[in-house]
């Protein structure tokens, strides 16, 4: 516990230096930002410490990280089809556990055991969960996600609080939750909004289309 804190005490001297770096300097209004994403980026391969080192970021890492990558998401109408499938596929995506997120969602379909299914539908849920964030982000025309809080709860895990500006007329609080995948990296695996989580929408949808349609039906329809 004693750990924990200080990791959440990291995370909110690092969010607030991050903000205003942000705001200062921000990789969308630098050309060369948007030419390291839109080309091959070669280089040296790191040496094995630091290879090691990048593999074990704790969470203040992982959680400032998250804040660079979905602000650079709201600024997703200056870039090029090429250049935001890149940063999509290389930046945002790899903030998911979306193995973890599809197991918990077909439990209530008694197939998590099922490994194939798992990773159907964690190919599926990724697509769906990419395009809906960054459609509700793009919806203003100048948004930005600001850090509000960081939490503990059960389990080791830690949830984190953004407040999403220019969306609406006050914004709005979402809440990423964050935990350790199968290989000690910090990843999200559940967004909370409005109260209602990502995994308990998904559950629901899971279930209803389960009576109507069947097991593959409900795997074709999600």
């Amino acid at each position: 516990m004693i750990r924990l804190n200080s990791f959440l005490l990291g995370i909110l001297v690092l969010a607030a230096h991050q903000t205003v770096a942000h705001a200062d300097s921000s990789p969308y209004s630098n050309p060369a930002s948007q030419q390291a994403i839109s080309e091959p980026h070669q280089s040296n391969p790191a040496p094995e410490h630091e290879t090691n080192t990048q593999q074990n970021d704790g969470p203040v890492e992982a959680i400032q990280s998250a804040i660079i990558k979905l602000n650079q998401l709201t600024n997703a109408n200056i870039y090029s089809p090429r250049m935001m499938s890149a940063l999509i596929d290389e930046e945002v995506a790899p903030m998911f556990d979306f193995h973890y997120i599809a197991h918990e969602v077909l439990l209530v379909a008694n197939a998590s055991s099922d490994e194939d299914l798992v990773a159907f539908v964690s190919k599926k849920l990724r697509t769906n969960i990419i395009t809906t964030l960054l459609s509700r982000l793009a919806q203003a025309n100048s948004t930005s996600v600001r850090f509000i809080s960081a939490r503990p709860i059960m389990g080791g895990k830690i949830a984190v609080q953004l407040k999403v500006e220019g969306y609406s007329r006050y914004g709005i609080f979402m809440d990423l939750l964050f935990h350790q995948n199968s290989d000690e990296k910090w990843q999200i695996f559940d967004i909370v909004l409005n109260q209602d989580s990502l995994i308990n929408y998904y559950q629901k949808m899971v279930s209803v289309k389960l009576r109507r349609y069947g097991l593959y039906g409900m795997l074709s329809r999600i």
